[in-house]
């Protein structure tokens, strides 16, 4: 049984997002995500307010990772799950990514709505769903992989403790921006911060995860 009061520091307001991965991503996966959302969520796609669509243009986002000119339009996606705003820029061909203010999510129902979420697109895909601190794919904070019959999530203690033992690898660590580096290793984080803060934005594959 999952218990809110081991949950919620995940969702503690601190001036960062929450994102959702999907590593290790095909075209293929792309395809099965973008006919999900647009047959099961309220969205709404597009580069401004006044060319929204209700439904994601697959064609279009295939353009939009075949482009190299960076002259393209870049189109985005806000899913509304009952009130909780998640969005999806469609970065990377091969790493799939939303992201939510942890603020929003202020109760388990509110929390049930996020795991669903993370679920639906597990059973979809046949594959592995994290959430994580932003920018930090390699330290999951949820897991889930309905494939495999598996719903972790991390208490406090958990993650510190995680985070204690790859400290060992910590140069494996690229983009480290979440709460719980702040916290346990505010030093580490603001060095971390200064090096990586002009590389290129590149995915992370799956094995690189701590756990």
């Amino acid at each position: 049984m999952r218990n809110w009061k081991d949950i919620e520091w995940i969702f503690e307001k601190d001036g960062v997002l929450r994102d959702i991965y999907v590593q290790n991503a095909t075209i293929s996966d792309w395809k099965k995500v973008v006919n999900l959302l647009n047959s099961d969520y309220k969205l709404t796609f597009g580069y401004c307010e006044d060319n929204l669509t209700n439904k994601i243009d697959f064609e279009y986002l295939k353009t939009m990772f075949a482009d190299e000119t960076g002259e393209l339009e870049r189109k985005s996606a806000t899913i509304d799950l009952n009130g909780i705003i998640v969005k999806c820029y469609f970065f990377l061909e091969d790493q799939i990514e939303f992201d939510l203010w942890p603020e929003d999510i202020k109760t388990e129902n509110e929390l049930n709505f996020v795991l669903n979420f993370l679920s639906s697109l597990s059973s979809k895909l046949k594959k592995e769903v994290t959430l994580c601190g932003e920018n930090q794919p390699e330290f999951p904070l949820i897991k889930i992989d309905s494939k495999n019959g598996i719903e972790k999530i991390l208490t406090e203690k958990d993650a510190e403790n995680l985070w204690k033992k790859s400290n060992q690898n910590v140069n494996r660590f690229k983009k480290l921006k979440s709460k719980i580096i702040m916290k346990f290793f505010p030093k580490l984080f603001e060095k971390k911060v200064l090096e990586s803060a002009n590389r290129e934005y590149k995915s992370t594959p799956k094995e690189k995860n701590v756990w």
